[in-house]
């Protein structure tokens, strides 16, 4: 994160446990304060506030053109955000999918056939006119996007121990340490890992935040931390007890 102003905007939207927000939500989500502090009022140009978000918060958000609006979205897959809106209908067909997304419709197709390939969604049946129904795959299928959550139950208390003693060795005075490298550093499994941090993130001991991916390679990025919704994050702040 670039700025406190960015990292306070990023906190407001994952509130909101929402991927994307139109340009108007957006400003009614981070309020007066926080777009004057950001330099940006909603009359602005886009240029304006996309310059004003990668100032702020790097390259966690991103200002994309929709088919009716603008959308301030997170910077991800193009099927994370088909996928969140999928799992709030029973049924529906690539139109009604392709409806207030923010990415340009030409990009809709490519992107549910990319899930019809991986599982993540299926054709259920076909229309008089022949168009396909679709719908988000059973629970339990497995899923690239959006895996199944971990059980959330209190810290170990072992693993807590040893990612503090892990963050405070790497981090070295700093207040916050690259996921990446904890992982590293423990050589743990990956689900071991993933647990420690999503039941230390719900005990509100540390604070996940999503960075800047591109001074990451593509290992480090992979090494980070992802979440059930797809995001990504890339360090963490150890909070006080």
């Amino acid at each position: 994160m670039n700025s406190q102003i960015g990292q306070r905007i990023v906190e407001r939207l994952q509130a909101q446990a929402k991927l994307f927000v139109s340009r108007n939500e957006f400003f009614k989500l981070i309020g007066v304060v926080q777009a004057r502090a950001l330099g940006v009022s909603p009359g602005d140009p886009v240029t304006a506030l996309n310059e004003a978000l990668q100032r702020h918060c790097g390259e966690t958000l991103r200002v994309v053109q929709g088919g009716r609006t603008l959308y301030v979205a997170w910077n991800l897959p193009d099927e994370a955000f088909l996928l969140e809106k999928a799992r709030r209908l029973t049924t529906f067909t690539p139109a009604q999918l392709a409806l207030n997304l923010p990415m340009p419709k030409l990009r809709v197709a490519p992107a549910i056939t990319r899930l019809l390939e991986s599982g993540e969604m299926v054709c259920v049946g076909l229309k008089a006119d022949f168009t396909p129904v679709l719908k988000f795959a059973e629970r339990g299928e497995t899923s690239r996007i959006a895996p199944e959550p971990l059980p959330v139950t209190r810290p170990d208390p072992d693993d807590e121990t040893a990612l503090h003693e892990a963050f405070l060795e790497i981090g070295q005075g700093r207040n916050f340490v690259a996921i990446h490298r904890l992982r590293a550093h423990l050589g743990w499994e990956r689900e071991r890992f993933d647990r420690a941090i999503l039941r230390l993130q719900s005990a509100e001991r540390i604070l996940l935040n999503m960075g800047d991916p591109t001074r990451l390679t593509r290992a480090e990025l992979e090494n980070a931390y992802q979440d059930r919704n797809g995001m990504r994050y890339l360090t963490l702040n150890w909070l006080d007890a």
